[in-house]
C-alpha cells in the first residue's frame, strides 16, 4: 500500500517521540510525498526546533532519519495531476501537491475524483 504523507505528520514526528515518528521509521508502509514536503519543513525549522526542545543539528539529523524512510517523488512525476488536484482541492491549495502526488501514483484514485 502506497501512502502520501504530508509535512504535518513529518513535523509531529520531529516535534516528540510519537506513534508518527515510529510508524515512518517502522519501514512497514510505502511512504511517498512530494517534493513540494522538504520546502514545507524547512520553511518550519525554527518553530520545529522551538517547540521539539532540540538543537537545530540534532534535528537535521532526525529528519535525514525520517526522510530516508520516505519516498520524494519529483515535481515532474505529478505535475500532469495538478490540474486534477486544484479541482479536487477547492479550498485547501496547500495540499494540490500531495493529491497530485496520488493521483500520479494511482493511490486509490477513484475515492479523489468528484
Amino acid at each position: 500500500m502506497i501512502l502520501v504523507i504530508d509535512a504535518n505528520c513529518i513535523i509531529a514526528a520531529l516535534i516528540r517521540n510519537s506513534k508518527s515518528r515510529e510508524i515512518i521509521i517502522s519501514g512497514k508502509f510505502d511512504l511517498v510525498s512530494p517534493d513540494y514536503l522538504l520546502d514545507e519543513i524547512n520553511k518550519h525549522l525554527e518553530y520545529i526546533t522551538n517547540k521539539s526542545g532540540i538543537s537545530l543539528e540534532e534535528l537535521k539529523l532526525l529528519l535525514a532519519l525520517l526522510i530516508r524512510k520516505i519516498r520524494i517523488i519529483p515535481h515532474g512525476d505529478y505535475k500532469a495531476k495538478t490540474s486534477l488536484a486544484q479541482k479536487i482541492m477547492r479550498k485547501d491549495v496547500k495540499d494540490v501537491p500531495y493529491v497530485a502526488c496520488c493521483l500520479a501514483l494511482n493511490c486509490d484514485e477513484g475515492r479523489l475524483q468528484k
